[in-house]
C-alpha cells in the first residue's frame, strides 16, 4: 500500500508505552536445560497510544489520521519519544556504493555495538560531518555525497510504523458543554521494518 510522509500526531504520541522487541523460541528440556533460538536478528518496536478522554479538539486529528491511513493499510512516520535524537558520535554511515551512505544509529553497551538502519531522518535537524556536497533522503536515510565520506551525523529521526488494528474504537466519556468527551483503551502501533 501507502506511505504517508506526514507524522502521527506528536500530541497523541507522546506518553505511548512501548519500545523495541525482539522474537525468540526458547525451549526448556525436561533437565531444566534450555535452547535458544533468536528468531528476529533486528528489534520490532510495538506502541501503545491508548487516547484518555480529550475534546475534539485532540480527538479529531486521530480520527482523520486513522481514516487516512487506512487502519493497518498504509504507514507513516511514528515519533519514538523514548528514542528519536542521535548525537555525533552515535551517528554512523555504512557505504552502499563510493558516493551513497545509509545512516545507521549505533548502540554502544561496554563491548558491544549494535547499528540500527535509519530510514526516515528529520530533514530540518540533521547535520552530516565530512563528504563533500551531502543531500540527504529523507525517505530511506540515503545520504550521496559529490567526492569524500561523510563521518558522523547528528539530529532526529522517525521510525517506519502503521497502525496494527483496523477497528478504532472509540468510546463517549462525557460532555463538556457542547463538545463530547471521546476517548479508545487502545490504539497499537507497530514499527515496519525496511524502507517505505
Amino acid at each position: 500500500m501507502a506511505f504517508l510522509a506526514e507524522r502521527f500526531p506528536d500530541k497523541i504520541s507522546f506518553g505511548a508505552v512501548g519500545g523495541p522487541g525482539f522474537l525468540t523460541d526458547v525451549v526448556i528440556t525436561n533437565s531444566g536445560d534450555e535452547a535458544r533460538d533468536q528468531v528476529w536478528q533486528d528489534e520490532r518496536g510495538e506502541w501503545d497510544v491508548s487516547h484518555a478522554a480529550r475534546l475534539p479538539v485532540a480527538y479529531r486529528p486521530l480520527q482523520a489520521f486513522f481514516r487516512a491511513a487506512k487502519g493497518r493499510a498504509n504507514t507513516f512516520r511514528f515519533k519514538d519519544w523514548s528514542d528519536f535524537a542521535v548525537t555525533a558520535a552515535e551517528g554512523k554511515f555504512v557505504m552502499l556504493t563510493s558516493t551513497t551512505f545509509q545512516m545507521v544509529r549505533r548502540y554502544t553497551f561496554g563491548s558491544q555495538t549494535v547499528d540500527r538502519t535509519i530510514y526516515l531522518p528529520v530533514n530540518a535537524t540533521i547535520a552530516i560531518v565530512g563528504g563533500s556536497s551531502p543531500s540527504l533522503a529523507t525517505t530511506g536515510g540515503v545520504v550521496t555525497v559529490s567526492s569524500g565520506t561523510p563521518t558522523g551525523w547528528s539530529g532526529e529521526f522517525d521510525v517506519h510504523a502503521r497502525f496494527d488494528t483496523d477497528k478504532m474504537k472509540a468510546v463517549t466519556i462525557d460532555r463538556s458543554g457542547a463538545d463530547l468527551i471521546i476517548g479508545w483503551s487502545s490504539i497499537p502501533i507497530v514499527e515496519v521494518k525496511g524502507a517505505p
